[in-house]
Protein backbone atom coordinates (compact mmCIF):
# COMPACT_ATOMS: atom_id res chain seq x y z
CA UNK A 1 0.00 0.00 0.00
CA UNK A 2 2.80 2.37 1.13
CA UNK A 3 4.19 1.49 -2.30
CA UNK A 4 1.25 3.29 -4.14
CA UNK A 5 1.73 5.97 -2.54
CA UNK A 6 5.55 6.29 -3.38
CA UNK A 7 4.46 5.68 -6.57
CA UNK A 8 1.74 7.94 -6.89
CA UNK A 9 4.05 11.03 -5.75
CA UNK A 10 6.73 9.73 -7.82
CA UNK A 11 4.36 9.99 -10.83
CA UNK A 12 3.80 13.39 -9.88
CA UNK A 13 6.84 14.43 -10.05
CA UNK A 14 7.75 13.06 -12.78
CA UNK A 15 4.68 14.84 -14.88
CA UNK A 16 5.47 17.79 -13.01
CA UNK A 17 9.15 17.70 -14.72
CA UNK A 18 8.47 17.01 -18.14
CA UNK A 19 5.75 19.37 -17.95
CA UNK A 20 8.48 22.15 -16.74
CA UNK A 21 11.44 20.47 -19.77
CA UNK A 22 8.74 20.88 -22.09
CA UNK A 23 8.30 24.37 -21.10
CA UNK A 24 11.72 25.04 -20.79
CA UNK A 25 12.71 23.16 -24.58
CA UNK A 26 10.05 25.85 -25.89
CA UNK A 27 11.43 28.73 -24.18
CA UNK A 28 14.92 27.59 -25.76
CA UNK A 29 13.91 27.60 -29.16
CA UNK A 30 12.01 30.23 -29.09
CA UNK A 31 15.45 31.94 -27.74
CA UNK A 32 17.06 30.57 -30.78
CA UNK A 33 15.38 32.01 -32.70
CA UNK A 34 16.05 35.28 -31.38
CA UNK A 35 19.19 34.45 -31.56
CA UNK A 36 19.40 34.41 -35.12
CA UNK A 37 17.59 37.51 -35.58
CA UNK A 38 19.70 39.38 -32.97
CA UNK A 39 22.76 38.17 -35.34
CA UNK A 40 21.30 39.56 -38.41
CA UNK A 41 20.67 42.65 -36.88
CA UNK A 42 24.36 43.07 -35.19
CA UNK A 43 25.65 42.18 -38.82
CA UNK A 44 23.39 44.73 -40.38
CA UNK A 45 24.12 47.46 -37.82
CA UNK A 46 27.69 46.73 -38.27
CA UNK A 47 27.29 47.37 -42.18
CA UNK A 48 25.61 50.57 -41.58
CA UNK A 49 28.47 51.33 -39.21
CA UNK A 50 30.93 51.00 -42.23
CA UNK A 51 28.97 53.10 -44.44
CA UNK A 52 28.54 55.69 -42.25
CA UNK A 53 32.56 55.75 -41.59
CA UNK A 54 32.99 55.51 -45.38
CA UNK A 55 30.87 58.98 -45.57
CA UNK A 56 32.49 60.43 -43.13
CA UNK A 57 36.02 59.76 -44.69
CA UNK A 58 34.77 61.28 -47.94
CA UNK A 59 33.13 64.53 -46.13
CA UNK A 60 36.25 64.67 -44.60
CA UNK A 61 38.35 64.80 -47.76
CA UNK A 62 35.57 66.67 -49.57
CA UNK A 63 36.06 69.43 -46.95
CA UNK A 64 39.74 69.62 -47.26
CA UNK A 65 39.22 69.84 -51.07
CA UNK A 66 36.56 72.80 -50.21
CA UNK A 67 38.79 74.08 -48.30
CA UNK A 68 41.68 74.29 -50.69
CA UNK A 69 39.43 75.97 -53.32
CA UNK A 70 38.26 78.54 -50.92
CA UNK A 71 41.87 79.46 -49.81
CA UNK A 72 42.71 79.40 -53.65
CA UNK A 73 40.04 81.88 -53.92
CA UNK A 74 40.53 83.96 -51.50
CA UNK A 75 43.86 84.90 -52.37
CA UNK A 76 42.70 85.64 -55.61
CA UNK A 77 40.41 87.98 -53.89
CA UNK A 78 43.45 89.34 -51.83
CA UNK A 79 45.28 89.98 -55.48
CA UNK A 80 42.04 91.65 -57.13
CA UNK A 81 41.78 94.09 -54.23
CA UNK A 82 45.35 94.75 -54.00
CA UNK A 83 45.06 95.90 -57.98
CA UNK A 84 41.91 97.88 -57.55
CA UNK A 85 43.63 99.84 -54.43
CA UNK A 86 46.49 100.43 -56.55
CA UNK A 87 44.57 101.53 -59.50
CA UNK A 88 42.66 103.67 -57.05
CA UNK A 89 45.54 105.29 -55.88
CA UNK A 90 47.21 106.00 -59.63
CA UNK A 91 43.86 107.63 -60.32
CA UNK A 92 43.92 109.62 -57.19
CA UNK A 93 47.27 110.79 -57.94
CA UNK A 94 46.34 111.14 -61.53
CA UNK A 95 43.38 113.49 -60.37
CA UNK A 96 45.66 115.56 -57.99
CA UNK A 97 48.15 116.46 -60.35
CA UNK A 98 45.53 117.58 -62.95
CA UNK A 99 44.11 119.46 -60.50
CA UNK A 100 46.75 121.27 -59.89
CA UNK A 101 47.27 122.28 -63.58
CA UNK A 102 43.83 123.84 -63.76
Amino acid sequence: MISYLVDAVLLIALAFTSMRVTRMHRELARLRSYQGEFSTIVHETAGAFDTVITAAHDSTANLGRLANVLGTKIDQAHEAIAALDARRGLAAAKGCVDADKH
